[in-house]
């Protein structure tokens, strides 16, 4: 059973299932984040546990009627390796109905290999086109991604338009000339 997180409470229990399965280069501040809850778009998901605590967490942007942006998903470490994320995020992209896009490392090791491998299992498309994930903090730099969508790969033109929505709209960059 999953529930939308808006007020700072239930916002408090899922932020450190976030902090403990990104890295700083990939997750804003507790303050960054929290203040996207009320922004257009924007949507924090909490799952629960049948005790009422929670043990995983999905950030999506409904940036167009047709797909959302998947921005994190994580499941508490307790909880990984039996199935239960897979589960989580196939009920979840049901309900949604919509097309899904989310950004993943470039698979170089064997962590970010089995990363791309989790979603591949789930109906996800790797698409090779170089991207960069602006800033999630300030002082950062650009971060080599790749974009994974579901439920098929796309073309050089469908890359560009997902890209620069999320950038614009996510991140709120729009970019430099050599980068379009």
């Amino acid at each position: 059973m999953f529930e939308r997180i808006l007020g700072e409470e239930e916002f408090a229990k899922v932020y450190p299932i976030l902090a403990a399965a990104f890295p700083e280069t990939e997750l804003r501040t507790r303050e960054g984040q929290a203040a996207l809850l009320h922004r257009d778009g924007y949507r924090l998901y909490g799952f629960k546990e049948a005790d009422g605590a929670y043990f995983a967490v999905i950030a999506a942007w409904e940036l167009a009627e047709d797909f959302i942006y998947l921005e994190h998903f994580a499941v508490a470490e307790n909880k990984r390796n039996g199935g239960i994320g897979g589960a989580l995020l196939e009920e979840f992209l049901a309900w949604y109905g919509r097309k899904a896009v989310l950004e993943v490392e470039v698979p170089e090791d064997e962590l970010t290999k089995r990363r791309v491998g989790f979603y591949e299992r789930h109906g996800f498309y790797y698409n090779e086109y170089p991207y960069l994930q602006p800033p999630m903090r300030p002082g950062q730099g650009m971060l080599p991604l790749r974009l994974m969508t579901r439920p098929t790969p796309i073309g050089e033109t469908a890359y560009q338009w997902y890209r620069e929505l999320i950038h614009r709209q996510v991140y709120r960059y729009f970019g430099t000339a050599e980068e379009k």
